[in-house]
């Protein structure tokens, strides 16, 4: 009885072992340095964020069209008027300021700029912005209180479509977007996503990495890995300028004359060379810097460089119209900078750049 009790369990798991199919390895999920980080924070657990609704028309070329000329065609061919009278890429780099993503410093993102020739500019870059999680960061959550486009600003803290909005409206001075047209910008800006090659993290923190993307196990402490080498915040200190007596403390030890041209040339005549994207024009006459000059302390003038670049809350032309720097984007060492380099520009005209060109470079913030 136990001998055929044995024979008939056997011939059972033979049958079962036929009929049921070998249970397979899960596959490997394989990553390159093309790999969008998406994916593999995705298979990591994290929640995806910033997601392109599909039931929505959508062009990535025609976001790409929104975000450099303000003006595209619909999807019947026709032109559409202009989304708003200063473009995208007016204060918004489309690349990387750095050569590591993780890196914000002002003066290290300047010198790129500089050997790069792109332009040092008051916004966050576009590239990498679907992988970030809050838009129009701390400052912009708490001075713009009680400005008549203040619930714009609240409403985008968390969700890059009114960020899109607030953005063309407060300061490209734009109209409110049809669905089409923020959907379309947002195909684009996924066209920006960071790749795994961006992101400089230590061969021995990648092991773990692929360590949880193989075994499911340690998932938290992989994505914190990566977290930490892209910025998903960045932070936004809107200052008001220095007060008049600590804005005329220039000189060569405490400035720098080449910085300063940097900011000029890179930041200031991009948008204002020819009258590009500024109704006031700037060039490189002695006059120019003279005018320039003239309005540094004066705390009523459009056309103090500090009311320009600084959040002005007194000021009668500069309280969301013109783009702010933050001390993030350009800190107070480098207005300095700027400041006298106008100074020596007014007083020796082209003159100064042979005057100056044995100055220690400035790399300090």
């Amino acid at each position: 009885m136990k001998t055929t009790f044995i024979t008939c369990a056997s011939l059972l798991l033979a049958w079962t072992a036929l009929s049921w199919p070998a249970a397979k390895p899960a596959a490997k999920f394989e990553f390159d340095k093309e790999t969008p980080l998406w994916d593999v924070m995705s298979k990591l657990g994290k929640i995806k964020q910033n997601m392109l609704d599909t039931s929505r028309p959508q062009s990535a070329q025609k976001g790409l069209e929104l975000v450099q000329e303000s003006q595209t065609t619909d999807f019947n061919g026709r032109k559409i008027a202009k989304i708003a009278s200063i473009p995208c890429l007016a204060c918004h780099n489309a690349q990387p300021e750095y050569n590591r993503l993780d890196e914000l410093d002002p003066q290290k993102r300047l010198i790129y700029a500089d050997s790069a020739q792109m332009p040092f500019l008051p916004g966050a870059p576009f590239y990498g912005i679907v992988n970030r999680i809050y838009f129009f960061t701390e400052d912009y959550q708490t001075i713009y209180k009680n400005e008549p486009k203040d619930k714009l600003i609240k409403a985008a803290h968390v969700d890059l479509r009114k960020a899109i909005q607030a953005c063309n409206q407060v300061y490209a001075k734009g109209r409110e977007l049809e669905n089409w047209e923020v959907e379309s910008i947002l195909a684009y800006f996924w066209s920006l996503e960071i790749k795994m090659g961006d992101l400089n993290v230590p061969e021995e923190d990648m092991q773990d990495v692929s360590y949880s993307l193989t075994t499911n196990l340690g998932n938290a402490k992989a994505v914190n890995v990566l977290r930490r080498h892209y910025p998903e915040v960045y932070p936004a200190t809107l200052t008001a300028a220095q007060p008049v007596a600590k804005r005329k403390k220039t000189s060569p030890i405490l400035n720098n004359f080449s910085n300063g041209r940097k900011i000029y040339e890179l930041s200031c005549l991009y948008c204002h060379g020819g009258k590009k994207y500024a109704d006031f024009k700037l060039d490189e006459e002695q006059s120019t810097f003279l005018f320039l000059k003239k309005n540094f302390d004066d705390t009523t003038s459009r056309f103090s460089i500090y009311d320009a670049l600084r959040y002005s809350p007194t000021s009668k032309s500069n309280r969301s119209g013109t783009p702010h720097f933050t001390q993030q984007r350009l800190s107070d060492q480098q207005l300095q900078d700027l400041r006298f380099y106008i100074i020596q520009m007014a007083k020796f005209g082209d003159e100064a750049y042979e005057y100056f060109k044995h100055q220690k470079e400035n790399s300090r913030q």
